[in-house]
């Protein structure tokens, strides 16, 4: 049965915190500005439990939630934005006031969540998803952050993304590891007892052995012909057992990457280069994938950030904190260009605005993102330089159907033709060149590549730095990783962590532009008192003789430090 969190708990005087403290203690743990009243108040108190009601349902032995479901969805919030362990985080709720305050729990007497209960309360978002591809925490990731925008009254109009390779926690394995691994994870859900006397036997000497001593102490024909003997008996165990049986997909599937099975039934090691990227990197977890980016190799995925971009004031100081209102999380072989359209759609659907400017990197163009961007109310799509470099010039006649081709690096220049195949169909620019065709084509995405090229290269120094800042947004998402790699395995909960890191980043985004804003007010505030005891002092200066006064006149800065170190924003 679902129960809501009753809205607004009674407070009782002897088991308060804000009794017992000190006066500047209590001024602290009671300010609304500080990070663990404003994350109660924008977070803790603005989770939808209603979102979460379909992992009680009624009528079944699912039981309630023996805790406040707002408390445990803040809690996962919490420790990523400490970065810290399961442990380290149940210490801090059970004697941290600020850590309590920030969940709700005001009273000393009142018991945090269990430990049992939280790690039920996240099994239950697992399995619900994996039931009905329902993603609980985005949804309520979107409810929260619009609630944000709105009180903030932050545009969506401008927005910039970026993506950052997360490693997964798993070891590299050789292809023999692998393989073993799979089938022993295999063989110990109790299938030895159904096995015939021989495959028993050597099933056992499977599970027994160390295949990392395997590899070290096997030498490279000997380590082809083990490779050879676990894919037939993994084949062996396949053909036993059915589809049903527990890791029976995850061993079929490693099976499928790693062999090829003939027409007789025999079975062959498939060559490393056939392998894709896709492929299984460790039974451990089966969602992460290979990737290799620039020096960067990551077994893992790619998270995809997409936060609203804030014009300046005259100052070159924005008026508003960007929010992140989009987090997607793919395996790493997810291209950049494909977040664009999902990610354009989530950030409209936060803020409830529609976005008009877009900016991100070269590795965000596409021709599917540019016509998505036209067909989008005329969506400006503004990237980085695109990847890869430019060999040729490529420049369209402007009164006539011709294109002049230009080699950067000599400055050859030559004037192309269109060339038709004997079919008619397949058109195409070609300049004569010393190869075997003597010719060399041009198709025409090459020209329109270079143009967009030249466009993007032609926007304003200013326009191709707004991009930048989201840097810090990548750099702050993976700040408590482990040389890039994370302590989880499995796409979801790797989504539910790049949530919860967001969700942080937003707050302490807002708590920082709270207090520069403040900073300025002040500054502002008393500008125009400074200016005009300058002007006091000019006019006593001229009037009165230097030596009438025994000291030196009054400095308004020194009110104004004094002033705000006690101030409250």
């Amino acid at each position: 049965m679902f129960k809501k969190t009753a809205p607004n708990p009674q407070l009782d005087m002897f088991t308060s915190p804000t009794t017992q403290l000190c006066s500047r203690a209590s001024k602290k743990y009671t300010d609304p500005n500080a990070w663990h009243n404003m994350f109660y108040r924008l977070y803790t108190s603005k989770v939808d439990e209603e979102l979460f009601k379909p992992l009680f349902p009624e009528g079944k032995k699912s039981g309630r939630p023996t805790a406040s479901i707002r408390v445990l969805v803040s809690m996962s919030w919490l420790k990523e934005g400490f970065g810290c362990s399961d442990e380290e985080l149940f210490e801090k709720i059970e004697f941290d006031l600020l850590t309590r305050k920030a969940l709700g729990i005001e009273h000393i007497s009142d018991a945090p969540p269990s430990l049992d209960t939280y790690y039920l309360f996240r099994r239950r978002l697992c399995d619900y998803y994996d039931k009905t591809q329902e993603d609980l925490l985005q949804k309520c990731f979107e409810q929260v952050t619009g609630s944000l925008v709105k009180l903030l009254k932050i545009s969506g109009k401008s927005i910039r993304m970026d993506s950052k390779l997360i490693g997964s926690n798993i070891a590299r394995q050789s292809r023999y590891e692998l393989i073993h691994g799979t089938l022993v994870k295999f063989l110990k859900g109790n299938v030895l007892d159904r096995l015939p006397d021989d495959m028993r036997l050597q099933a056992e000497a499977y599970l027994k052995e160390d295949s990392t001593k395997t590899v070290y102490r096997s030498d490279s024909d000997t380590l082809q012909s083990r490779l050879q003997a676990i894919g037939d008996f993994t084949h062996a165990i396949l053909q036993q057992y059915h589809a049903e049986s527990s890791n029976y997909g995850l061993l079929k599937r490693v099976f499928d990457e790693q062999y090829l099975t003939g027409e007789d039934g025999k079975v062959v090691l498939r060559d490393k280069k056939t392998i894709s990227a896709n492929s299984v990197q460790n039974p451990n977890d089966p969602d992460a994938s290979y990737r290799e980016k620039h020096d960067q190799k990551v077994q893992g995925y790619v998270s995809n950030f997409t936060e609203t971009l804030e014009e300046k004031d005259e100052e070159g100081k924005t008026k508003k904190p960007s929010i992140i209102t989009s987090v997607q999380v793919e395996t790493a072989t997810f291209t950049d260009c494909h977040f664009v359209e999902e990610a354009v759609g989530n950030s409209e659907r936060v803020t409830e605005s529609s976005v008009e400017d877009l900016y991100s990197d070269g590795a965000y163009q596409s021709p599917e993102n540019r016509k998505f961007a036209e067909e989008h109310g005329g969506m400006r799509l503004k990237t980085g330089k695109m990847q890869g470099g430019a060999r040729w010039e490529l420049i369209p006649h402007e009164h006539d159907d011709g294109l002049t081709v230009r080699e950067i690096a000599t400055g050859k220049t030559f004037e192309a033709v269109k060339s038709v195949n004997q079919k008619g169909k397949h058109q195409r620019w070609r300049i004569p060149w010393n190869n075997k065709t003597g010719w060399r084509y041009f198709q025409d995405t090459e020209v329109e590549a270079y143009q967009l090229r030249k466009q993007i290269e032609s926007l304003p120094e200013e326009e191709q730095h707004k991009r930048n800042n989201v840097e810090a947004a990548m750099f702050q998402y993976s700040f408590h990783t482990r040389n890039g790699k994370t302590r989880y395995r499995g796409l979801l909960k790797h989504r539910m962590q790049a949530y919860a890191r967001a969700m942080w980043m937003n707050l302490r985004r807002v708590v920082i532009f709270q207090l520069s804003a403040f900073q300025r007010s002040i500054f502002a505030l008393f500008g125009t008192l400074r200016e005009a005891s300058g002007w006091l002092e000019m006019i006593f200066t001229n009037i009165f003789p230097a030596r009438v006064f025994c000291c030196e006149p009054p400095q308004m800065n020194m009110i104004v430090t004094r002033d705000f170190k006690n101030a409250t924003f």
